[in-house]
């Protein structure tokens, strides 16, 4: 099991108090990531919303945590690959690898949100298929001195990546929630994979994790060769109680910014199985009991290890976890990171 940070944060004035100090609170618990082994940074893509929209760009913060940190790979998770021309995101990406000597990994989502793609003037019909070329031009031109695409959204003619990546042939990641084609498509492009735990039984992401796993042997690939990533709220404390009690309140107000942001439930055809999602984040919100004790990583050791062993059973090799959360001051969180570092770490495995 890899252990990494993930970076969604939701927005709260009382904690973060202005968006300078949340981003500057990013790269300090990234530094520390690196400081006490790591893995990973990964940095997500929202927009216009408390919920992770102050992360509208994630190669621009990884740049700036590529220069507070030596070691952590530097991952997006991901960027939103149909708001944007995928000739952008791929010199942004090629950027950030050079900056940090090497570091990236490329995650890529969709987006799910409809009022980003309205903002965007991107019709969320299309988002599957502006998914998958975008993939697709990404990977050219980073694999290829020189490129050349005819597409529905993309033409290049004889293109030259600038500046060149140090890796030609980065990790890349496809996050998927619900929708069995983004599974299979991680698998058939021979993708690692990202899933979201928290707002589903993990019964049923190890069920979406074998139907990644069947689609890898399918096309050829062994499933050992591929991560599985899923982010987890996490805070570490010796006291159980302390454990539980102090995440409580940030949990709430974490999900609560997650359920408005879904609010208006309007989804394109592309998005089977998404509907109803407000739902899904009330029911979290009325049984802090079931977060608690299944869906985050809240406690001392023993019950991060027994956790984390449920969790590897599940088919996930690589846990991100979420630190900083609304309502929990930075200093604890630091604290939590350190309190890693130092009980939690040395005897993971």
């Amino acid at each position: 099991m890899q252990y990494s940070l993930f970076h969604l944060p939701a927005f709260h004035a009382p904690t973060h108090r202005d968006p300078a100090t949340l981003l500057r609170q990013l790269i300090d618990e990234a530094r520390l990531g690196d400081e006490i082994g790591l893995a990973k940074v990964w940095c997500a893509e929202h927009h216009f919303d408390p919920y992770g929209g102050d992360i509208p760009n994630p190669p621009i913060l990884l740049a700036a945590i590529a220069q507070a940190t030596s070691r952590i790979k530097l991952a997006t998770g991901g960027v939103a690959v149909p708001l944007h021309r995928a000739v952008d995101l791929a010199e942004q990406l090629a950027m950030v690898d050079v900056l940090s000597d090497g570091r990236l990994e490329i995650g890529f989502v969709r987006a799910f949100l409809a009022f980003e793609y309205d903002a965007y003037n991107v019709d969320m019909n299309e988002s599957r298929a502006r998914f998958n070329e975008g993939v697709e031009v990404i990977r050219g031109l980073f694999a290829n001195e020189r490129f050349s695409y005819e597409g529905r959204f993309a033409r290049l003619d004889d293109v030259e990546l600038r500046p060149h990546p140090v890796q030609r042939r980065p990790r890349m990641t496809v996050g998927a929630i619900a929708t069995k084609e983004s599974f299979e498509f991680a698998a058939q492009n021979a993708m690692d994979l990202m899933v979201i735990p928290y707002a589903f039984p993990l019964k049923a992401v190890a069920a979406n994790i074998g139907i990644y796993r069947d689609a890898l042997r399918g096309a050829g690939h062994d499933p050992a060769d591929f991560n599985v990533m899923a982010p987890y709220f996490y805070y570490g404390d010796a006291d159980p109680q302390a454990a539980k009690e102090t995440p409580r309140e940030a949990t709430l107000n974490y999900l609560g910014y997650a359920r408005d942001a879904v609010a208006d439930d309007r989804w394109s055809a592309d998005y089977p199985g998404y509907q109803g999602m407000v739902k899904i984040f009330e029911s979290l919100m009325a049984d802090y009991e079931l977060m608690y004790g299944e869906r985050t990583l809240y406690g001392p050791p023993e019950k991060f290890h027994a956790m984390a062993e449920q969790i590897a059973e599940a088919g996930i090799t690589e846990i991100a976890l979420m630190p900083n959360m609304p309502g929990i001051p930075h200093d604890k969180v630091m604290r939590s990171l350190e309190f890693l570092g130092r009980e939690i770490l040395p005897d993971a495995t």
